[in-house]
This record gives structure tokens, C-alpha cells and sequence, in this order.
């Protein structure tokens, strides 16, 4: 039991001495005898050596060297000094309080609003749910009234099945999920700017296909399942949408349906890359003077187009054909050029990379008698 409390003792407060005289060792053997832990000793000189002792132990050493040796505090070490440290600054004790009260305070404020689980209602519209039952970045969260919230955005959105409003931290969560394609809110007919209003029961169901081919830039699903990402390439009549959405079932009852359908809406912006060849006169009429090869001066009645001029009628080219082919908010954003010299024409071979969107929409047949066909 005495060992464990001289360890103690050590670690928290401990003190590194510089011992100076002769024969120093003599002062370390009965420094052992009375029991003085002296720990990293180390000789410094022939007459001068440093060690780690406890606090308590520096005057009982100090007894022991007597006038033979000298000894000096080089430096103070463990908690018992961190803490008189500290008391000695009480500005920075109370600066540390402070910062700690700080963290303590903000960790109880809302950071951040994840949402998940949304297929068909906009997310802008259940962060403003959310917003106005008094959940967003900024708000105290113990005083958010958690079942008002949850209330609230089962009764905007009545086709929601589930909803699950859990926090962590300072980082809250809302989790759906819908289960058919009823109004978004009743108000929605009197004000449509509210809420995109759920659409009308149809029979069969509508999806959206490539109508060209390309890199997908971005896309905007508002009814329906999406089926690709920004990023991917996809093929001149790739489904993109599909009007057969997925829905969680609800009860255990056999035979719930699994899929509801819809006619797709969305926006689907991709770079389509189109193959183009233009042809033009290569040479221009005129009735200058040029030099011959043998150095005369001869008259020219036709001068060869120059790589600007030719570039000059071709960007003309191009804009005429973009305005007969291509929609209205369309846009050229990349194009290479190969020219070839022919007899009297110039063939220029032109690929240009267009953003604009892509998307025609086709009806799906659903027999009589599939599965989910009378959701």
C-alpha cells in the first residue's frame, strides 16, 4: 500500500532537481535508503545530475545533501501544478469556462436538416413544413414540440405513410415515405404556388425516354422514379423516368400492391454530341493581281479562302442549322472542326457538344390482371 501512495504521490506532482557537488552518487545511495523514488537519472558532469522526484520527497532530499551539494528546481510537472497554475490566472480560467459553456449552448441549437425517403413531393416543400411547425437550422432544440412536426406533415402531405422526425446531436433527421398519389395539400388549388397539387388518378402509366443520345448533365424528377443519374451515358430510347413507382406496404395484409403508377413529369438537361458535314466554295472570285510562281505578276480571277474566311462562313452555317434543329434553349457549348480540301469546295466535318434536354414521353401498357394494374 505505501508503494502504490509514493506512486501517487509522484504523478501528481513531481519535480526535476539538478544536483551539484562531489560524489553525487552518495547522495543518490541514501536518497534509496530513506525510500525517495528518483526516476530518468542522468549525469550531466562529473559533478553535476538531474532526476525526477515527488514533490514531498524534495525536502527530505534536501536534509540528506546537507551543505555538500546543491540543489535547484529546473522544472515542475502533474496536475496538482496544472491547477495552481490556474488558480494563479483567473482570466484564463475564466475564458476556458466560457468557451466550454459556449460549446455546451450551440451543441443544443439545430445545425442542419437531413431529409430522406421523398420520391414524389418535392423536398423544398417539406423543409417549409418543416420550417413553419418550427424545425430548421438556428431553432433551440428542446423547444421543438416533436409530435406537432410530425403532425403537421402528415396533414400537408396526406400521402405519406410513415414519418419518423429523430435528432442526433445538433443534425436532425426526417425520414418518409409515401404510399400513393393523393393531393399534396388542400390548399393546393387555391394557391398553386404553395405546393406542386399530386396528379389525378389515371388509367395506365406514362414514362420518359431518351429521345437522343448523351451524357445525362442533370435531371429534375417531379412525378415518377428516375432512372438514371447525372453522369451517365445513356442510349436514344433508355427509359428515364418510369411511372411505376415503388411504395412500401403499410399492413400485413396479402396482396397489398407494391407499385403505384403515375404519368412522369421532369426535366432531364443532357450534352448530346451531333455529326454534322458543311460544305462551301473554296475559292473566292476577284479580280486582283497575285504573284506566279516564277515571281511574275499575273491576274487572279480566283483566290483561295483563308482558314478565318472559311471559319467565318461555317460559323454562319452552323447557326442556321442550330436554329432549324435544334430547340430554342439550346446551347453549343464545345465543337472540333476537320477540314478537307476538295477540287473547288472545302468539306468541313463538324462535331459539337449540345446541352439542352432530352425526353419524349410514352404510355406503358399494363394488362388486365398483372399484378397492381387496378392501383
Amino acid at each position: 500500500m505505501k508503494a502504490k501512495c509514493t506512486e501517487l504521490s509522484f504523478y501528481r506532482h513531481r519535480l526535476l532537481v539538478r544536483v551539484e557537488g562531489f560524489r553525487i552518487e552518495r547522495l543518490v545511495q541514501k536518497a534509496f535508503e530513506k525510500g525517495i523514488v528518483i526516476r530518468s537519472f542522468r549525469m550531466v558532469s562529473d559533478t553535476c545530475a538531474e532526476g525526477w522526484i515527488a514533490a514531498d520527497d524534495l525536502k527530505t532530499l534536501r536534509k540528506l545533501a546537507k551543505s555538500l551539494y546543491s540543489i535547484s528546481i529546473v522544472k515542475r510537472c502533474g496536475p496538482e501544478q496544472k491547477i495552481r497554475q490556474a488558480a494563479g490566472r483567473p482570466v484564463a480560467v475564466a475564458g476556458t469556462v466560457l468557451a466550454a459553456a459556449i460549446v455546451m449552448v450551440q451543441s443544443l441549437f439545430i445545425s442542419e436538416v437531413r431529409i430522406d425517403g421523398y420520391r414524389a413531393i418535392p423536398e423544398d416543400e417539406l423543409r417549409r413544413c418543416l420550417e413553419e411547425a418550427g424545425v430548421c437550422p438556428g431553432v433551440f432544440r428542446p423547444s421543438v414540440d416533436w409530435q406537432k412536426a410530425e403532425e403537421a406533415l402528415e396533414s400537408t402531405f396526406p400521402q405519406l405513410s410513415w414519418v419518423q422526425l429523430v435528432y442526433d446531436g445538433r443534425v436532425i433527421y426526417l425520414n418518409v415515405s409515401e404510399s400513393d398519389s393523393k393531393i399534396i395539400s388542400k390548399n393546393a388549388d387555391d394557391n398553386p404556388d404553395i405546393f406542386t397539387p399530386a396528379q389525378k388518378e389515371e388509367k395506365g402509366c406514362v414514362s420518359i425516354y431518351a429521345d437522343f443520345s448523351g451524357y445525362i448533365e442533370s435531371i429534375n424528377t417531379l412525378w415518377g422514379l428516375a432512372m438514371v443519374e447525372p453522369g451517365d451515358y445513356v442510349e436514344k430510347g433508355q427509359e428515364l423516368i418510369s411511372g411505376i413507382v415503388p411504395m412500401e406496404a403499410t399492413t400485413f395484409e396479402e396482396g397489398w400492391p407494391t407499385e403505384y403508377y403515375v404519368r412522369a413529369k421532369g426535366e432531364i438537361i443532357a450534352l448530346v454530341p451531333y455529326h454534322e458535314v458543311f460544305s462551301q466554295e473554296r475559292y473566292v472570285r476577284s479580280d486582283g493581281l497575285r504573284e506566279g510562281e516564277d515571281g511574275e505578276t499575273v491576274v487572279a480571277n480566283r483566290v483561295e479562302k483563308t482558314r478565318e474566311e472559311a471559319e467565318a462562313v461555317l460559323n454562319q452555317q452552323i447557326r442556321l442549322w442550330a436554329k432549324e434543329n435544334l430547340p430554342q434553349k439550346a446551347e453549343i457549348i464545345n465543337k472540333s472542326l476537320n477540314f478537307c480540301y476538295k477540287k473547288n469546295i472545302i468539306e468541313i466535318g463538324v462535331t459539337l457538344e449540345v446541352r439542352r434536354e432530352i425526353g419524349t414521353e410514352k404510355e406503358k401498357e399494363i394488362p388486365v390482371g398483372e399484378e397492381n394494374s387496378d392501383t
